[in-house]
């Protein structure tokens, strides 16, 4: 329908696209190597909507908004005393979904080249152990209740299935520079989000 009408097709894609084995930021072009089924269907997605003349693909990562997430669950943790183990071995940035949603409606008006635009929050990689000793520091908890463990030890005792995530998730920004979109640094939209 998009093709037939000439409609721009916005469709929202994963880090699990890759296998997070490459050293450094994975930039829009390269290679999908996915680690398992769900990766491997946000991949062939991806390979549909570019049929597709007008699209703009939002490759995106650990994404925090409305409902339950990671953000939240420490929050929550945090005030209730409990002390998480949260892992250490698996690096990113965050990426909130009004960056998200801010980054769509920047392409929609600036009408960039159509293709794969990576898009997460700015500042400096971080693990989700990092993240949730910032998430205690900010709320006013002890940071050293948070301890780290590795992504093996954490779903040693999962009974159901896991996608295998991937280690490094770090996604390049150059390609939103070249369309001067700067999206704020993730620490602070993380202060704005949990005073919010």
């Amino acid at each position: 329908i998009a093709t037939a009408h000439g409609i721009t097709l916005v469709h929202i894609s994963s880090d699990y696209v890759f296998d997070g084995t490459k050293q450094g930021e994975y930039s829009e072009t390269d290679p999908v190597s996915p680690l398992g089924v769900y990766g491997q269907t946000k991949a062939a997605g991806d390979a549909i909507v570019r049929t597709v003349p007008r699209h703009y693909i939002i490759r995106t990562s650990w994404v925090i908004g409305d409902g339950n997430n990671f953000i939240r669950t420490m929050t929550s943790l945090a005030q209730r005393g409990v002390s998480p183990s949260v892992v250490s071995d698996q690096t990113g940035r965050l990426t909130f979904t009004t960056t998200i949603a801010d980054a769509i409606q920047h392409l929609l008006t600036v009408r960039p080249e159509y293709g794969i635009y990576n898009v997460t929050n700015g500042g400096e990689p971080m693990t989700w152990y990092e993240i949730a000793r910032r998430v205690f520091e900010i709320t006013g908890h002890d940071p050293d209740r948070v301890t780290p463990t590795t992504t093996s030890e954490y779903y040693a005792a999962s009974t159901g299935p896991v996608a295998p995530r991937p280690a490094n998730s770090l996604l390049s920004l150059s390609g939103l520079a070249e369309i001067a979109f700067e999206p704020p640094e993730a620490d602070h939209a993380l202060r704005t989000y949990l005073k919010g």
